[in-house]
């Protein structure tokens, strides 16, 4: 069972290395240039969006599509900032994990082109050494509470129900599913707590910090990868997302509660799912 289990794990991990490499490939990469109609439609995506509040995942180069200038990160930040009254989105450091501090001034999430321009522009940015949330707006969250706490942000963002926004991928995406994985204490995760020096201005405090590794059985170089195509079947059999496709983008809406909701049931009857056929 734990071989099959493994061969489960490494070849779900297979499939989405092959599938990135082909997408980065110069013979299937994909130029997307803009469109009228196609901002037209993407602008009444925004509008059919039934919140104020929304938490963003981006492939900054398919907005190109729908932006009239050559910027597509700007057109996009300030429709957004337009449209809804909050507008957040993840501002992972990872590499914090050897480092041992974090500064939100300084720590540049590496993590996609829109995050680290979305770092020059944020109002705010939790205390979170490792998964911190970056937002413009109307913040009301406090800053010293870590993510995935249970009282952490992503908690607050089912509190206020947030709507998360897929705009250019190719699978439903959300980095609130790693609050189920701490939630249910997923097996191929080691929860483990580390000293760590947070640094605001001139001050510092040293904090004990509980974040999540990947266990070495279920990883290949340090990582798990969830299987969207997986969860993607899944939700295509419940009306959670909405989705159209716009110029040939992708775009998608679904609320916070519901995806959390949906994904914890699953992993309650399996706690691999995630990670698995």
């Amino acid at each position: 069972m734990q071989l099959l289990r493994k061969a489960n794990v490494y070849s779900t991990i297979a499939y989405f290395y092959l599938d990135r490499a082909i997408g980065q490939h110069p013979w299937f990469r994909r130029s997307y240039a803009y469109n009228a109609d196609a901002e037209r439609q993407f602008m009444d995506f925004l509008g059919e969006v039934p919140a104020q509040k929304v938490f963003v995942h981006v492939a900054l180069s398919k907005v190109k599509r729908f932006s009239p200038t050559p910027d597509p990160y700007q057109y996009l930040v300030d429709r957004l900032k337009t449209r809804f009254d909050l507008v957040s989105s993840q501002g992972f450091t990872p590499q914090n994990r050897l480092k041992g501090s974090f500064n939100p001034q300084d720590d540049v999430p590496p993590y996609g082109s829109f995050a680290s321009r979305f770092f020059g522009d944020m109002d705010w940015r939790n205390m979170d050494p490792c998964y911190s949330v970056m937002a413009m707006g109307d913040v009301t969250w406090p800053r010293r509470s870590f993510t995935f706490s249970e009282d952490g942000i992503f908690r607050q963002m089912l509190k206020d129900d947030l709507y998360c926004l897929n705009i250019g991928l190719p699978y439903p995406s959300c980095s609130l599913m790693h609050l189920v994985e701490y939630e249910q204490k997923v097996p191929y995760l080691d929860f483990t707590e580390r000293r760590y020096t947070l640094q605001s201005g001139p001050a510092t405090e040293a904090i004990q910090y509980r974040l999540h590794e990947n266990r070495r059985e279920y990883a290949v170089k340090g990582f798990v990868w969830w299987n969207k195509l997986r969860l993607a079947r899944d939700l295509n059999k419940t009306d959670i997302v909405k989705e159209k496709r716009v110029g040939g983008v992708s775009l998608r809406y679904f609320s916070l509660r519901e995806i959390h909701a949906f994904v914890t049931g699953k992993v309650k009857q399996d706690p691999f799912y995630l990670i698995t056929w």
